[in-house]
């Protein structure tokens, strides 16, 4: 939903102009979460203690949480891809439950979000980096902004798809969709992933949820770029 020769009637380029200014701005007043809080005791990254490893290796960690208005972390988890990396994931997890992070701010407002991002372990020789970055690895964006871009957030709602969606069945569905530099998402894709195959009123109150809900574009050296947001649905 973007807006996308300089013509001879010139007035024909004066509303392109304005039109690019005003979601220039609309941009510029959605700041994303981020990790970069004042207490450092209190960050997340230096809270998360390196996992006892022998010799040299590497982890990288798939992690999520709502992050709310006080920059508190709820709803938290890591993805352990095998028995090697639980223990990666579990030092994030343990990590989370007391560390803060900047809420995201739109229009001036503090906002509680859905937050996607990676850890990265790194061991070589006698040191240990830790590294946190605030996306989650979708290959298409990073090959467009690069391993540390900053991906869209969404503000968490009524979220009304979880009173039509199954409670009890299991079930997984990856939404895809096209997310503006201005904030404003489209071309809502659904992909099963797991379990059952929910029914349409389920699918469909999803795509109205992604459709509706607010979000902070993805930045790009701290410049709003479209990207493609990606999110898992499920239980």
């Amino acid at each position: 939903m973007l807006v996308r020769h300089i013509s001879l009637l010139f007035f024909r380029y004066i509303p392109i102009v304005l039109l690019l200014a005003v979601g220039t701005a609309a941009a510029q007043d959605r700041q994303p979460a981020n990790f970069d809080v004042e207490n450092s005791e209190k960050a997340l990254g230096n809270r998360i203690v390196f996992p006892e490893i022998k010799g040299d290796g590497s982890a990288m960690i798939d992690c999520f949480a709502i992050v709310e208005t006080g920059g508190k972390m709820k709803d938290y988890g890591c993805y352990a891809q095998d028995q090697m990396d639980a223990p990666f994931a579990e030092a994030v997890n343990y990590a989370a439950k007391k560390a803060r992070v900047n809420p995201a701010v739109i229009d001036g407002k503090k906002r509680e979000i859905y937050l996607q991002f990676r850890a990265e372990f790194i061991a070589e020789g006698d040191e240990r980096t830790i590294d946190l970055y605030l996306n989650p690895g979708f290959a298409e964006n990073v090959e467009a902004y690069g391993y540390d871009h900053i991906a869209g957030q969404r503000v968490v709602g009524k979220e009304a798809w979880m009173g039509v969606c199954p409670q009890a069945t299991r079930y997984s569905l990856w939404v895809r969709a096209y997310l503006g530099e201005d904030g404003r998402t489209d071309n809502v894709n659904l992909i099963h992933s797991g379990g059952i195959v929910p029914t349409d009123a389920c699918q469909n109150a999803i795509k109205e949820t992604i459709l509706s809900s607010l979000y902070t574009p993805a930045l790009a050296d701290g410049v709003p770029v479209p990207s493609t947001y990606v999110e898992m649905f499920g239980n």
